[in-house]
């Protein structure tokens, strides 16, 4: 690199050193961004399929209007007006054999638009339904009261806690649960879901409400992002991996990349993966204690082209079936529906289904979806694309919270970023890019101190 030292330089292209990237540029720092990939965004991308000519997620994401940090992060790139905020809060539902429902949220003022909603779900019966309301007086206790009661039990043990149904677990909180934190109800942190329900169901209405995303990840973060930060002092090198860094007493000086070259920095933020840390800290940094006990959640994604329009809704979620969700990406992308449609489907906590053929995950998803939307039946499907990751996130345990390392390191100037570090927040978008923050905030810190 020919131009000057940077302030930074970010280790990993994904969202997370994105979103540290774009801090930094916000507070007139310079900085360098390195990815050993061709393409940016982790696990947060979208590419062309050349077969159907459109836009594809490497996986289909839900954001929702509680992801203040992401959406600060829209607005200071630009591209806040590519994703759409539901005015209230609707999820639609459908279920095999009890048909078509949804959870709507009316526009009264909090929490009696979650009362209503809840109220109004049809799949659950009424005594049912008035034992979801323990859970949203639960939420509304501060977390100094619940979260030290929770924070070794797993969400259905938290829920079964709560009195609530065997039907209540299936048809609504399994939904956010799975959702939300890429796991099993029955193996995930209650405290982590008790924190995704407060923030989504307190404070404005507009929290509650889903964040839709129009065009492709790539197109509503990567490229803008590096757009922003290379107008602001800043650069991208994508292809370049970052073999090692190059210490000297408590500071990192360099690193060393694939290319040969050694690349300073007055500080440095690592924002690779909790499995590919190794390769950066030595075994004692305490981060690698959490890295250590962290297991991976896959997640399918299963893109279907229909040489007809199947479904009618913007997303839906499916009760009692494999696939969790059905996004009509057809419609979400304003594509015309007289060619065919789009759908892209997800199983979160996939790791049962992870290793099958392509060809027998299609046939599952195509199976549940005939289960609940007709037209399936005598449509028929003209392209496929089965997308595994199988190390979407870290499996969040009860026990693997605690250990969640900050973005502080023993090196006075290395810092982390990425959704595995102590967030309080689930491994989701928001938890990236709130990583991304909270370790471009310590790298300012510790460059304002003069040290």
């Amino acid at each position: 690199m020919n131009s000057p030292i940077p302030d930074v330089i970010v280790i990993g292209g994904g969202l997370s050193g994105l979103s540290t990237a774009a801090d930094l540029a916000s507070r007139g720092l310079s900085v360098f961004v390195l990815e050993r990939h061709q393409h940016l965004g982790g696990r947060a991308y979208s590419f062309i399929d050349e077969s159907m000519g459109e836009e594809i997620d490497n996986g289909q994401h839900l954001m929702m209007g509680c992801y203040h940090e992401t959406r600060w992060l829209l607005r200071t790139i630009g591209s806040d007006h590519l994703a759409t905020l539901q005015p209230n809060l609707h999820i639609d539902f459908r279920h095999p054999e009890f048909g078509a429902t949804s959870l709507h949220c009316p526009p009264l003022p909090v929490p009696f638009h979650l009362l209503a909603g809840l109220l109004s779900l049809k799949t659950l019966s009424l005594p049912d339904r008035l034992k979801l309301l323990r859970v949203g007086l639960e939420i509304h206790k501060s977390p100094e009261t619940i979260e030290p009661s929770i924070a070794a039990l797993t969400v259905h043990q938290w829920l079964d806690s709560l009195g609530q149904s065997e039907a209540n677990k299936k048809h609504l909180w399994d939904i956010i649960a799975v959702g939300s934190l890429n796991g099993a109800p029955k193996d995930v942190s209650a405290v982590l879901f008790y924190r995704v329900l407060r923030a989504a169901f307190l404070g404005g209405r507009e929290n509650s409400s889903f964040l839709i995303p129009r065009v492709g990840l790539s197109r509503l973060f990567d490229e803008p992002i590096r757009r922003y930060v290379e107008s602001k002092r800043g650069d991208v090198l994508r292809g370049c991996a970052v073999d090692t860094l190059i210490s000297e007493g408590s500071r990192v000086k360099a690193v060393r990349c694939s290319d040969g070259v050694n690349r300073e920095a007055a500080a440095f933020v690592s924002a690779v993966p909790w499995y590919a840390l190794s390769s950066l800290l030595p075994p004692n940094e305490p981060a690698m204690r959490a890295a250590d006990h962290m297991t991976a959640s896959g997640i399918l994604s299963i893109n279907l082209w229909f040489d007809a329009p199947v479904m009618d809704e913007d997303f839906v979620a499916l009760l009692d079936s494999t696939v969790q969700w059905v996004f009509n990406r057809s419609k979400i992308q304003g594509a015309s529906a007289s060619s065919g449609q789009c759908l892209a489907l997800t199983v979160s906590g996939a790791n049962r289904l992870i290793d099958k053929e392509a060809s027998e995950l299609v046939a599952l998803a195509v199976e549940d979806l005939r289960r609940v939307f007709p037209r399936v039946g005598t449509a028929r499907v003209v392209r496929s694309i089965v997308l595994k990751e199988k190390r979407a996130t870290f499996s969040q345990r009860p026990d693997v919270e605690p250990l969640r390392p900050p973005c502080i390191t023993s090196m006075e100037n290395l810092f982390l970023a990425g959704d595995w570090t102590n967030t309080g927040y689930p491994a989701t978008i928001e938890g990236a890019v709130m990583s991304g923050r909270k370790a471009a905030a310590a790298a300012s810190a510790f460059l304002q101190s003069g040290k």
